[in-house]
């Protein structure tokens, strides 16, 4: 979600466009103070004076979308996730097939295979892949089609196994995060 770009903004409260504590992954009451790291990495001010109106249109991601987790068997392997061609057939839905992370609007995609770890990968918008940049971290929420609460998972960009195939960038992400049953999974990048 990304905080309102105008009016009124609290640290604390249940408004999910003007809460700084929601909005940080936070509950409602939790303590937090203008000075803290956090705040400051999600208002964009790393020292000095930091006003309610340094949180306006801030968000704690990048980039967010929401899958609808979709099943294929294609050649014996179970392919799970979102994937716009696994062999010419579309794997799940999303809400945002842009990737934000890079431009201009690569394909993308985020599943696993026969339960294996989850891999996100992206194609390249250049001739040869920018290596292995463009995000720091991704939170996975699991069962929900939002970023509110805990991830159930944050994985590291470093963290992950980089490879590169013929223009694509992949990132094994260790686990396999998901299952068909859970429905939606909610990805947001940092």
């Amino acid at each position: 979600m990304t905080l309102a770009s105008s009016g009124t903004m609290s640290i604390g409260g249940t408004t999910t466009d003007r809460s700084i504590n929601l909005e940080l992954g936070r509950s409602a009451t939790a303590t937090s103070s203008m000075g803290e790291t956090d705040l400051r990495s999600l208002a964009g001010v790393s020292s000095g004076a930091i006003s309610m109106s340094n949180f306006y249109g801030a968000s704690l991601y990048d980039w967010t979308t929401t899958i609808t987790v979709g099943s294929l068997t294609f050649f014996g392997q179970s392919y799970v996730g979102y994937a716009p061609n696994i062999g010419g057939n579309q794997v799940g839905s999303t809400t945002d097939t842009s990737c934000d992370l890079y431009s201009p609007a690569p394909t993308w995609g985020f599943y696993h295979v026969n339960n294996g770890n989850a891999v996100f990968y992206v194609y390249s918008t250049t001739a040869t892949p920018t290596g292995n940049a463009g995000w720091t971290t991704v939170d996975v929420y699991v069962g929900q089609q939002n970023t509110s609460g805990s991830p159930n998972a944050s994985i590291n960009r470093t963290s992950a196994s980089y490879s590169t195939f013929t223009g694509v960038r992949f990132w094994d992400l260790g686990s396999t995060l998901f299952s068909i049953s859970s429905v939606y999974v909610t990805l947001g990048f940092k």
